[in-house]
């Protein structure tokens, strides 16, 4: 098993980040997807709705869980920023 990180910003598109998700989960892929910010968060469950629903009709067993982690983002060229971001990560199995 491979593992794929997504991250999501709030100007990411719902259905891009669904697909995304949707293809390194059927690759056999733990997919963990991060955001950072209430926007980012929002469309990051929007995209995880599509997903699993999506997967549950195609025969999938899920197990989806969040949690907080710690990343270091670097904004304009500047030093290193730690942040807290939202990590949903995702397994998806055949039935």
């Amino acid at each position: 098993m491979t593992i794929k990180v997504l991250k999501v910003s709030g100007t990411s598109n719902v259905n891009a980040v669904a697909e995304a998700i949707i293809r390194n989960a059927l690759n056999d892929s733990i997919v963990h997807i991060d955001s950072i910010g209430i926007k980012a968060a929002y469309t990051a469950i929007k995209a995880l709705i599509h997903t699993t629903d999506f997967l549950v009709q195609e025969g999938h067993r899920i197990n989806l869980r969040p949690y907080y982690v710690t990343v270091n983002t670097s904004e304009n060229g500047m030093q290193p920023v730690t942040k807290t971001a939202i990590r949903w990560t995702l397994i998806a199995k055949k039935n």
